[in-house]
């Protein structure tokens, strides 16, 4: 797979979302095993019946980023013709280019693979929902052990004590079907009591909402669960700031924390610099710190470039 096939890749997924479909996640090439920044940012136009929300799910976007690339839009009415800025450039997560990469930070999922043809190495991204406070996706290893179709749920007596908190008495189990929280489709981890899942509520994708699971959109968890292998490793993550180097430059990526609050400088810097020093005989300029500082008072989620060679 090479660069004009992920930029038609992408162009199909604009073409469903002038149909009004649901698009699939797209996938990027790793032309090499050092590959750090993947996509390219796009504009759209909305429609004059679009929501914010119907096009971010149309090119596989969250809640979060869509919203934060696009603070002065309206969500609800975007107005016909208005143009939408999709983040849809990653910096990837600091960490080994091997099975599911789940970034809490981001609300974003990364599956490192390769393709069935020519077996070149790729990464799929999808956006995804992760746990409420107080009942926060966890950070640490894992593993696919199972795929299900149709699950029925069983939630943990936790879950629903915090249910009944809000005057709903779940019961033991919740069958399959329109009401189930899981959705159609689920990949079991051997983290007790955690799912990689689908969703009756789609408009929770990109967002903290769950009892601490991670939920996809239902186009894109039916995609995933049956590419994944039984036995992918899973490495779930908290990186509110990444630092990436494509095409003789560094990029900057952050994202408020787990809490929302915006990361630390003194962790900006350090990112920064753990990329600098390990880019540092393919880059074209020192780093701007300046351009740091501005990306940093952002904290939106879109990449920038922080190389010196940006300014006049």
């Amino acid at each position: 797979m090479n660069p004009s096939t992920s930029i038609l890749a992408f162009a199909a997924a604009l073409l469903l979302s002038i149909g009004g479909s649901s698009a699939q996640a797209t996938t990027w090439p790793l032309e090499t095993t050092a590959t750090e920044v993947v996509g390219e940012m796009q504009y759209e136009h909305a429609r004059r019946s679009d929501t914010l929300m119907d096009i971010a799910r149309w090119l596989s976007m969250g809640y979060r980023e869509i919203r934060r690339a696009n603070p002065e839009v309206d969500l609800w009415i975007p107005g016909e013709g208005t143009r939408i800025l999709i983040p849809s450039k990653f910096v990837l997560p600091d960490g080994p280019r091997e099975g599911l990469v789940i970034n809490r930070a981001e609300k974003r999922l990364y599956y490192f693979h390769s393709e069935a043809d020519g077996g070149e190495p790729v990464v799929t991204t999808y956006p995804i929902g992760i746990g409420k406070a107080g009942r926060e996706t966890p950070v640490g290893n894992a593993t696919v052990t199972q795929r299900l179709e149709n699950p029925a749920w069983y939630p943990t007596e936790g879950v629903r004590a915090d249910y009944r908190t809000r005057g709903i008495e779940l019961p033991r189990m919740v069958p399959p079907g329109p009401e189930n929280p899981l959705g159609r489709f689920a990949l079991i981890l051997d983290m007790d009591g955690y799912l990689i899942h689908g969703t009756h509520r789609p408009d929770g994708v990109g967002m903290r909402v769950s009892q601490g699971c991670v939920r996809l959109y239902p186009e894109h968890i039916e995609q995933l669960v049956f590419d994944v292998p039984i036995g992918t490793p899973v490495a779930m993550v908290d990186q509110p700031v990444k630092a990436g180097f494509r095409d003789g430059q560094l990029f900057l990526e952050i994202h408020p924390g787990h809490d929302d609050s915006v990361p630390e400088m003194t962790e900006v810097r350090a990112v920064v610099e753990r990329a600098w020093q390990r880019n540092r005989h393919r880059l074209e300029e020192s780093i701007d710190w300046q351009l740091v500082e501005e990306a940093w008072r952002n904290a939106d989620g879109v990449p920038r470039v922080i190389s010196a060679t940006t300014r006049s």
